[in-house]
């Protein structure tokens, strides 16, 4: 196992010369990300844990990465495969250049509904996807051709529930959640438009839909900057979309170095009396959480109150 550490952090080294190694970068804890209603608690250690048998099969691998003609990227994506977390890369966003293109060509909609969420912060934590109404049963359809790197049965009421995340060989990522059946199996190739599972409800969500991801190099990227949603279609906006660090991830970015301040929601709160006690107005409060003054506080979620 240090053997194929050694290897793999020598060829990283041999292609980013420009770049720290791999325990000099600063690592953001990108993996602890809150969906909202849906909370996902990932390792974050950042040690990539393998057996003497997955050791065999991640060197035999044919990762989709393999067309990409970006080095850099293609290395991170290899040291980093891993069937259990959301995040192995631990990549930082002020590392990544801003010169990758993505190929948009190939894109199959994996759900076509009313968008019920949108990327960005909510109730204090950050949504790093975009949700779309759905009914138990429905298909859910691979965005581009790739490999299966994870799909995981999590628990029926915390985090992404049953989901299935995507590595695809333009670069990017995709992720779907709260399944109710999973279709698809770890290091299984896929065709876009395959059906690799079905709507549902499960893990910490309020009703049927999907929670839809991209993300490159373990960093979410806000889905509207490259689709086009509407109740009746969904399609890329070009057929290509070039990675900006400034752009691109830009809401989870102020997210990660936001000075905003939460209180957790007790028995008895309203929004009135928090406004009061915090010397700001109801609809400021609205604003911030992207919520309504009739939302209902559940207690023990946090709600932004600078």
């Amino acid at each position: 196992m240090k053997r194929l550490r050694v290897i793999l952090m020598g060829c990283a080294m041999a292609l980013l010369p420009l770049y720290v190694i791999a325990q000099d970068i600063e690592v953001m804890e990108t993996d602890s990300l809150s969906e909202g209603d849906e909370t996902l608690d990932e390792d974050v250690s950042g040690t990539i844990s393998m057996d003497s048998a997955s050791v065999k099969s991640f060197t035999s691998l044919s990762l989709p990465v393999d067309s990409l003609s970006d080095s850099l990227v293609v290395a991170i994506y290899r040291s980093g495969w891993d069937s259990t977390r959301v995040n192995p890369y631990h990549f930082p966003i002020d590392s990544i250049k801003d010169t990758f293109v993505v190929d948009c060509r190939g894109f199959y909609p994996p759900n076509i509904n009313v968008v019920t969420s949108e990327c960005g912060e909510r109730w204090g934590r950050f949504h790093a996807g975009t949700d779309m109404r759905l009914a138990i049963g429905d298909s859910i359809h691979a965005a581009f051709d790739g490999k299966v790197r994870i799909t995981r049965v999590g628990a029926r009421k915390k985090g992404y529930g049953y989901f299935v995340l995507i590595q695809h060989p333009n670069g990017l990522e995709t992720l779907y959640a709260h399944m109710s059946k999973i279709l698809v199996h770890n290091n299984q190739d896929v065709k876009a438009g395959d059906v690799i599972g079905l709507g549902g409800n499960t893990g910490r969500s309020t009703g049927p839909h999907l929670h839809f991801e991209f993300r490159f190099l373990g960093n979410p990227i806000n889905t509207r900057n490259l689709l086009e949603i509407t109740p009746d279609t969904m399609y890329m906006k070009a057929d290509t979309y070039t990675v900006s660090k400034k752009e691109s991830f830009k809401e989870f970015y102020n997210y990660l170095h936001s000075p905003a301040q939460y209180y957790k929601i007790r028995q008895g709160d309203n929004l009135g009396r928090i406004a009061r006690r915090y010397h700001t107005t109801v609809s400021r409060l609205c604003k911030l959480n992207h919520i309504k003054s009739t939302t209902i506080l559940r207690v023990g979620r946090r709600l932004r109150v600078r």
